[in-house]
């Protein structure tokens, strides 16, 4: 009896000199984050870099061989972690997961998930209803538009009579540049984008005459394609610096196209600096649905069926909402 009474008293012990070492790992990791959030020099779309942080974090699991020890890190996890922002507690979670899966292995883990529900209820996922099982769902990368959204962009950007077709003599809406077929911009100044000339049917900014330059619906087509590719790139970049620090939205195919779709008409400029894209960083697809018929509301006004079109990729994007 004595000797069981002496080795629970050990375990005990053993276990308060972890979670000690366990909590010096964790402090050091908000430490760094503190330093790194106040970095003003940063992009805003740029993410802190992960990889310190998730050497401390695997140095705070390492001891973990059992689900109970991994309850009790949970636990402490959860405390030291709670006056952090709802998208950075999640990727500590998410990783501190995997290091666990990596120390006492994916079927422990996931028995820990099926079969002892009180952990959820000791770390639930932040944002939006997310369970710790959900972090071993495959994720879906999706990196090119479908027809539906050329469709739509035809639809969109094409003649206001004749819908669907392109507007084969060149306009002015009065945002500063010159248009052509699907909404081809053309601005004089070559940093906004294309400035004319790089076509061999579609003259210079200068040279090109509202109500008389004219192309073919063919090229209409080139142009429109070539928009969206340069639309998708944009996209892409953005996706796959994500990805690279850890942050994996599930894109659908639906939500995919209503990005491009907003590139298209916002510019990237304004994408990437929009509450939009923060929503969608961040895991909030609820929130990003709604805020995409907030966006560019100061220009409603302006130009009429601007609100409609947001809705309509509001619309478009909330085809499925789900994060992983």
């Amino acid at each position: 009896m004595k000797e069981l009474i002496y080795n629970i008293l050990q375990e005990e012990i053993e276990l308060k000199n972890n979670l000690q070492l366990s909590s010096f790992y964790i402090n050091k990791t908000i430490r760094s984050l503190t330093i790194i959030v106040e970095n003003e020099e940063r992009e805003p779309d740029m993410e802190w870099d992960f990889t310190n942080i998730k050497k401390n974090i695997d140095k705070s699991t390492f001891w973990i061989k059992t689900k109970n020890q991994a309850i009790e890190y949970l636990k402490l996890l959860k405390e030291k972690i709670k006056n952090l922002d709802n998208r950075t507690r999640k990727r500590i979670i998410k990783y501190a997961i995997i290091s666990l899966i990596g120390v006492i292995g994916f079927n422990n883990f996931s028995n820990l998930d099926t079969k002892q529900k009180s952990v959820e209820k000791i770390l639930p996922i932040p944002g939006g209803g997310d369970t710790l099982s959900d972090t071993t769902k495959k994720y879906t990368r999706i990196r090119d538009y479908s027809e539906n959204l050329v469709n739509h962009l035809k639809y969109e950007e094409g003649s206001i009579t004749e819908k669907g077709e392109p507007v084969l003599v060149a306009y002015d809406i009065g945002d500063g540049a010159k248009t052509i077929g699907y909404g081809h911009a053309v601005f004089a100044d070559s940093s906004r984008g294309d400035n004319g000339g790089k076509y061999g049917f579609l003259p210079q900014y200068d040279n090109i005459i509202t109500g008389k330059t004219k192309i073919t619906k063919k090229q209409a087509e080139i142009l429109l394609k070539d928009d969206i590719d340069i639309a998708k790139t944009q996209l892409n970049r953005i996706l796959d610096t994500w990805e690279s620090n850890n942050i994996k939205p599930e894109i659908t195919q639906n939500m995919y196209d209503a990005m491009i779709s907003m590139i298209f008409n916002m510019g990237i400029g304004r994408f990437r600096s929009s509450e939009f894209i923060q929503y969608v960083k961040r895991g909030e697809l609820e929130n990003a649905k709604e805020q995409i018929k907030k966006e560019s509301s100061n220009m409603f006004g302006k130009f009429p069926g601007l609100e409609e079109r947001r809705k309509k990729e509001s619309e478009m994007f909330g085809g499925q909402s789900i994060y992983i």
